[in-house]
C-alpha cells in the first residue's frame, strides 16, 4: 500500500513540476530523489533508507549555487501539493542520514536566492 501511495504521489508531483523553471538537476529527478522522505517530512520519526539514498544523490549533484537554487525552487513549487507537512524537518534529513549539506526548511515562502 505504502508503494501504491509513493508511486501515485511521484506521478502527481510530476505532473506540477511541469509548472516548475527547469532546474539543474531536473525538477522530476528532484522529485523522485526525495519521494521517500515524504513520509518523513510528514512526521515520521526517522527516515526511509530511500530518503537517505535519495538525499545523498540529490546532494552529490548540488555543486553549485544554482544547482541548490533549482533544486529548492522545485521542492518550494511542489510540496505546498502534497498536502501538509513540516518543513523544518528538511534540516534533519541531512542529520539522520549523514549529509554533510545544509538543507534549509523549505516552504511556499522560502528564499532559494539564499
Amino acid at each position: 500500500m505504502s508503494s501504491l501511495i509513493n508511486i501515485l504521489t511521484i506521478l502527481v508531483l510530476l505532473t506540477f513540476s511541469s509548472e516548475i523553471a527547469d532546474a539543474a538537476p531536473p525538477c522530476q529527478e528532484v522529485i523522485v530523489s526525495i519521494t521517500a522522505c515524504l513520509s518523513f517530512i510528514k512526521g515520521q520519526p526517522d527516515p526511509a533508507p530511500g530518503c537517505c539514498s535519495g538525499a545523498k544523490g540529490l546532494a552529490k549533484q548540488a555543486n553549485t549555487k544554482l544547482d541548490r537554487q533549482g533544486i529548492c525552487e522545485c521542492l518550494k513549487g511542489v510540496l505546498p501539493k502534497i498536502g501538509p507537512y513540516d518543513p523544518k524537518r528538511f534540516p534533519l534529513i541531512a542529520q539522520k542520514c549523514g549529509i554533510n549539506t545544509l538543507i534549509p526548511p523549505i516552504s511556499a515562502t522560502t528564499d532559494c536566492t539564499k
